[in-house]
């Protein structure tokens, strides 16, 4: 008696795909070919397409209002010395108030540019550095330093 021969379904080969075919695959697993229809040729340059953000209904004098991130530069902790400490604090209030601004417009996906976020937070930085200087020439303790903060953060909704 001879051993039983396991026979192997084989599958008809696939044919070589051409860009004018496409193929499917059918509910008895045959592979059939179906001619595509012509498609017209689109250069690249005109497949990109500019995304333009549109306002809502009630953003019209939200476009018109001049752009407050327009002006905004690299500063360095120089510039922060002469400022008397009111000024330091009301500057602080100003960038986080931007930074949140902008963190919005990212949100909400507006226009914003992102090196923005790097300049309003460094800004921030130099500012806490000005005040820490001022105050360790006065003085204070970091535990001081941390109490005081505190105090103006409770103050101040911004700090």
């Amino acid at each position: 008696a001879r051993p039983r021969q396991f026979v192997r379904a084989v599958r008809p080969r696939r044919p070589i795909a051409t860009p004018t075919m496409a193929f499917s695959l059918t509910m008895s697993s045959v592979m059939i070919a179906a001619p595509l229809k012509a498609r017209a040729v689109v250069s690249r340059k005109a497949a990109r397409v500019a995304h333009v953000v549109r306002a809502a209904e009630g953003d019209e004098k939200a476009a018109a209002a001049p752009d407050a991130f327009a002006g905004i530069k690299p500063t360095k902790a120089n510039d922060f010395k002469a400022m008397s400490n009111d000024d330091l604090l009301k500057e602080m209030t100003t960038a986080k108030k931007m930074l949140f601004e902008l963190r919005m417009r990212q949100s909400t996906r507006k226009e914003y540019k992102g090196h923005h976020f790097g300049i309003l937070k460094t800004k921030i930085a130099q500012i806490r550095t000005v005040k820490r200087d001022r105050e360790v020439a006065e003085g204070v303790t970091k535990r001081d330093s941390r109490k005081i903060k505190r105090e103006e953060r409770n103050a101040n909704l911004y700090l």
